[in-house]
């Protein structure tokens, strides 16, 4: 009774700084750091896995006899499980900017890859000028390729954003900046797609390629030093939501794994034109299968 009164005071004092976030990110830390898995750690506080991996998400939070075994458990105070953390706020910021300036890096890439499909799939002499709506100027179709330098551009102005946000304090006004970057990349591929979808010849094949150069973007930004446990990216089975090892090695082989394979039928498709070209995505099925067993493996 004294120790829950205790813990009820302090989780009081702490509760208009709770943070659902920042508390998840400590449990997560004070779990591995104790070698708890998360189907251990819920065994001792008598509630599932999944309740485990919900408030290391942030998604939902412990109730205040839960929070205080926790708290016992770890031998850490209520308010250090739920404060620490919130200071590194700019820290929180910069990872932010950086999670984006690697999505500008692969947008530049699904970008440039996407320009490179499209010029194998249009004829080879294409409208390259219009004035009011009408053509006036017929070119090559390797004038798509003019459209890699604006991609450039646009990475190379988001690379010199990282070296202003060092000096920069406001971080949410250099994340705006990555968003706009972000979404001026994707307003222009879109623009030159639509400019030129009429014209593309073999479009299961075409579009057999932007959906591999997708999968390949993705499987790049699975890879667990870019991407950690998150509700968006990576294998996530019982094993490797258990265990940050099984994480980590599972998603490290499915990086590789998917992205070899989304080269692999990128070229496959560019080389060789045929009907049934869709049924290349079926091939993922079978990486996918490997890696669901691998984590049960390891």
């Amino acid at each position: 009774m004294r120790q829950n009164g205790y813990s009820m005071a302090i989780y009081f004092c702490a509760g208009i700084c709770y943070n659902l976030a920042m508390f998840g990110d400590n449990l997560k830390k004070y779990r591995i750091q104790n070698g708890y898995s998360q189907s251990e750690l819920a065994d001792l506080l008598f509630v599932s896995r999944q309740c485990i991996s919900k408030w290391e998400k942030g998604i939902t939070q412990p109730d205040l006899q839960a929070l205080a075994q926790i708290s016992e458990l770890f031998n850490v105070p209520i308010d250090i499980l739920v404060k620490e953390g919130s200071a590194p706020t700019v820290a929180k910021k910069a990872s932010l900017n950086k999670y984006l300036f690697i999505a500008n890096i692969l947008i530049s890439l699904f970008c440039v890859l996407s320009f490179v499909a499209l010029w194998r799939f249009l004829p080879e002499i294409i409208p390259a000028h219009w004035t009011r709506g009408v053509v006036d100027r017929y070119g090559s179709h390797a004038e798509v390729f003019l459209n890699i330098i604006t991609a450039a551009v646009f990475l190379i102005a988001d690379i010199a954003m990282v070296f202003v946000i060092r000096r920069v304090t406001d971080k949410r006004a250099a994340a705006i900046v990555h968003v706009v970057l972000i979404a001026a990349q994707f307003a222009n591929l879109i623009f030159i797609f639509a400019m030129y979808a009429k014209l593309i010849t073999a479009l299961a094949s075409f579009c057999t390629c932007i959906a591999a150069i997708i999968m390949l973007c993705i499987s790049i930004a699975m890879h667990p030093r870019i991407s950690k446990q998150n509700s968006l990216l990576g294998v996530r089975t019982s094993a490797t939501l258990s265990s940050e090892k099984v994480w980590n090695n599972t998603n490290a082989l499915a990086c590789y794994m998917f992205a070899g394979l989304s080269v692999a039928i990128l070229i496959i498709n560019m080389v060789v034109i045929f009907d049934m070209a869709y049924l290349c995505i079926t091939a993922y099925i079978i990486p996918a299968i490997a890696c669901v067993v691998y984590s049960y493996k390891i």
